[in-house]
């Protein structure tokens, strides 16, 4: 009985840590610009479309204050479910502020990164945020 006791508040506060792991939804619809955190899903329900952060695995955009010959790039990882099938994908932004577009399917992503690099300061993955809009393509 007592070992019932101890078992019964470790599975529901493991039940509970997996079920915050998944991040949080944010629900929007096309052409709002949203705000995605690691781990963070932005939902069009419209579209049956999910677009979730995995996370940042390159970020070359110049810093502030430095002169560089190239403007660089972020480049962030999503993981797309749309109708159900999930895909990863990479969206690379330009580091000039130039917000072309990046499309993928039917869709365009704009879309910004922040915080901007600054000489002598570290930005960890946590810090990074995405901005995005999502655009029907046509």
């Amino acid at each position: 009985m007592k070992i019932v006791r101890w078992f019964l508040p470790v599975i529901l506060l493991f039940t509970l840590f997996l079920s915050s792991c998944g991040g949080k939804v944010i629900e929007t619809t096309l052409g709002k610009e949203f705000t995605l955190s690691l781990r963070e899903t932005g939902k069009i329900t419209a579209e049956n479309l999910n677009i979730k952060l995995i996370g940042v695995s390159n970020d070359s955009r110049c810093p502030e204050g430095v002169t560089c010959i190239w403007a660089g790039t972020v480049s962030c990882l999503l993981e797309i479910t749309l109708d159900g099938i999930k895909e990863n994908y990479t969206l690379v932004v330009p580091g000039a502020g130039d917000n072309a577009g990046q499309v993928y399917g039917a869709y365009v992503f704009y879309a910004k990164v922040t915080p901007y690099p600054r000489q002598g300061i570290e930005i960890t993955e946590t810090d990074y945020r995405l901005l995005l809009t999502v655009e029907k393509n046509g």
